[in-house]
């Protein structure tokens, strides 16, 4: 999970490189979905502090 996060996140920084603009669809989209992998592994995290 943390290498699909990783890869997010340079996909991401290549991406906002050639749009140069954070409002762009495909950088918001990515974002996005970067976002939602972050909050599963941190949900996860805390699980297992819990336990």
């Amino acid at each position: 999970m943390n290498s699909i996060v990783e890869q997010l996140r340079e996909q991401l920084e290549q991406l906002y490189l050639e749009k140069i603009d954070l409002l762009d669809n495909e950088v918001v989209e990515l974002s996005q979905q970067l976002d939602q992998y972050i909050l599963v592994i941190q949900s996860k995290m805390m699980q297992k502090d819990r336990i």
